[in-house]
């Protein structure tokens, strides 16, 4: 009886390591689809209330948080052949949140649309660009 609890014990505990080990390149993919798909339509409808839940905003905080949960569960596997990309693509990332809290959200607050969709079209298109790159790298075209 000990050594089937015991055992039972064993599986389920390694069983929630791979649960939260279980990250893929795709769910880096889909959670930065989001996070800028929402960040676009905040852009374009021009979503100065962004304040209370199911907002635009409310979604970008959350496909935000999938996004970093992803690469960072991807940063601790045992792929060290990715973890150099995945560094670039988080500094990127970092400085893509960085322009979209401190140029584009304080914008859209004050009503300047246009200095928002700058920015958006601009560095960040760019910085979009890295991003997604490197998941191709790391085999994002496969994803379903």
């Amino acid at each position: 009886m000990k050594k089937l609890l015991i055992g039972g014990m064993v599986a389920a505990s390694m069983f929630a390591m791979q649960l939260s080990q279980a990250a893929t390149i795709c769910d880096v993919k889909a959670s930065l689809n989001d996070a800028r798909s929402k960040l676009v339509d905040m852009v374009k409808s021009g979503d100065k209330a962004a304040k209370g839940e199911g907002t635009l905003r409310n979604q970008v905080d959350a496909a935000t948080t999938k996004l970093e949960e992803a690469y960072t569960a991807m940063l601790g596997d045992d792929k060290k052949a990715d973890d150099a990309k995945l560094g670039t693509f988080k500094e990127t990332w970092e400085a893509f949140k960085n322009t979209r809290e401190t140029g584009i959200m304080p914008a859209l607050a004050k009503g300047d649309v246009k200095a928002a969709k700058d920015l958006a079209k601009g560095v960040q298109k760019d910085r979009l660009g890295v991003m997604n790159g490197i998941v191709k790298e790391l085999g994002g075209d496969d994803c379903k």
